[in-house]
Formats: structure tokens, sequence, C-alpha cells
């Protein structure tokens, strides 16, 4: 499997991003041995508070890891230097734990977290940057080249390159969107986010990928198996996105709530352990992005190395 660049994005707020990017991290590197870098560009660290702890995140901080430190870098003119502000340890399965013990590492997770301060660092470099008269548009594609500049040394290590984007188009969260090479695209099956996921939609493609049909994955997340349900996920499959990749959706559940509270930075848990009844689910997400991605790359589907 070659290094694809994933954004995981939505403008719709509370479908499921970061709950989406972890499922995918733990369910790539599980089922497939995949190396995955996770980026977490979105100041509330969801996904960072999920893999770290919330102890875990504010450590990263205090260690000058991060996101963060990349805005420092950009912000002062220094070259990006990437390598020192991943954190190579965010797996939380016992699985690929023992797996590393055992030096016989199949399947790995690293972030690159984020910290809430971040929209504060955001907000410092856009006003410095705007007030010398610098637009929007500029700023977004300065910031991609400096993400792409600092993921170069480091890419060939990875096999995927999950991007959490943030619900709104910040200069970096479209410098995410710019980079990606592929587009997840998580989802509730209701009028209201059905709509604000094909505003989305219609916006990449006008502004960053025109063949954004052939590179989309949708998900539909938190599904109610009702009578409503069932209809609005039909309208969104065969009408507003019936180009699209769908996988398949995922239930709504406890068990989601619980399988992304990671107690603390040193705890681990079973695959099974911690996604319980929907350690099929996740399996069967993990089947359908890694045949996505095998299919656009006209690349050989990947072995599962678990079961």
């Amino acid at each position: 499997m070659s290094a694809s660049f994933i954004a995981v994005a939505n403008l719709k707020g509370g479908v499921g991003k970061s709950t989406t990017t972890l499922m995918l991290a733990d369910g790539m590197s599980y089922y497939f041995g995949a190396n995955v870098l996770v980026v977490d560009f979105d100041p509330q660290a969801n996904s960072s508070q999920m893999m770290l702890s919330e102890r875990g995140v504010q450590m990263a901080f205090d260690q000058d890891k991060g996101v963060n430190q990349l805005m420092d870098q950009f912000a002062g003119g220094r070259p990006p230097n990437l390598a020192d502000l991943i954190l190579p340890n965010a797996v939380s399965l016992v699985e690929l734990r023992k797996d590393e013990d055992r030096d016989d590492r199949r399947g790995w997770i690293s972030t690159l977290p984020a910290h809430p301060s971040l929209r504060f660092t955001e907000m410092e470099v856009e006003e410095r940057l705007y007030s010398s008269g610098m637009k929007p548009s500029q700023l977004a594609s300065r910031l991609r080249d400096h993400l792409a500049e600092a993921l170069e040394p480091v890419e060939s290590l990875y096999d995927l390159i999950l991007i959490d984007t943030p619900p709104y188009l910040s200069p970096l969260a479209r410098s995410a969107l710019m980079l990606a090479d592929y587009f997840v695209t998580p989802t509730l099956a209701d009028p209201v986010s059905i709509w604000g996921t094909k505003q989305f939609s219609d916006w990449i493609s006008a502004n960053v990928c025109t063949d954004i049909a052939a590179k989309n994955y949708v998900v539909v997340t938190r599904f109610k198996n009702t009578k409503y349900g069932r209809a609005a996920e039909q309208e969104l499959r065969e009408i507003y996105l019936a180009d699209r990749k769908f996988g398949p959706t995922i239930p709504e559940s406890v068990q989601v709530l619980q399988a992304m509270d990671r107690a603390d930075v040193d705890s681990y848990n079973t695959m099974r352990g911690k996604y319980g009844s929907l350690r099929n689910d996740v399996k069967r997400l993990s089947e359908s992005f890694a045949a996505f991605l095998a299919t656009s790359n006209g690349a050989k589907m990947p072995e599962l190395i678990r079961s």
C-alpha cells in the first residue's frame, strides 16, 4: 500500500469526523498492518484526546510536539522539521503493542497532535500576515507548501496520512484539503447534514478537486436503522451523492463513545475490548476503505493480517 494523504472533512459539525478518523486508523493498522500517521488540524483536538487522553495532549504540548509548533515554524519563517514534532506512539491496542514488544511490528499509529491553543496560534498567524497584505487564499497555499515540505522527509515511513480537519474553512483546513489525495466525508443521515454535505462537496469540486467523485469516500455515521433513517440514507446515496463510493454505515451506539475514551496515555485495550460489538463494523469499514484505495490507485487489494 503506497502512502496516501487523506483529508477527513465536512463543513457540517458533529458528524463524526474524529471518530471516523480513529476507526480508520485503528482498523487499517490492526487488520491490514498499515503504518498510519494521524494529523489533527482541528483546534478542538478531539482525535488527539481520543488517541492520547487529555493528559497526553497536554504532555505533548508541554514537550513542544504537534501542529502548534509546526505553525510556529511557519510563522517564524523557519524550515519545517516535522520529525521532532510527531509522537511516534499513539497506539491504544494491546495487539499492536505486543507485536512491537516481540520486535514483530505489524501496523502502527503515530500522531501530529493538536492542542486547544491552536485556535489562538492560527489567529495570530492570520492577523500578522493579513495585515501585511496577504490574502486568505495565498496563506492557505503557503501553508500547504509548508506542510508538504514538512511531510516529505517522513512520508516514506507511513502508508496512510489521515488529516482530521475542523468544520470550517480556515487557511490551515484549506491547506489540508489542497494537499489531500483522497477525501473521506462522514455525515449523518438527516436533511440538515445531507444538505451541508452536498454544499461541502460542491465547494471541494469547484475550488480544490474537480474530479472529486473519483476520490471521495462517504461514511454515514451514527446511523439509526429506522424508516426515516433508511429513507434519508437512500436519498444521499441515490440522489445527492450518487457518483460517490460509500462505506458501510456505522450504527449509533454508546459503544462508539466508550471506544473513543482512552483512560490515560499508558492505557491499552484489545480490539474486541475497545470496540465490543462494533468490532465487525470497524473491520467492514477498513476492508471497504482498503478496497476504495486499491481501486483508486490501480493497485492490488492488500491482504488482511488479522481476522
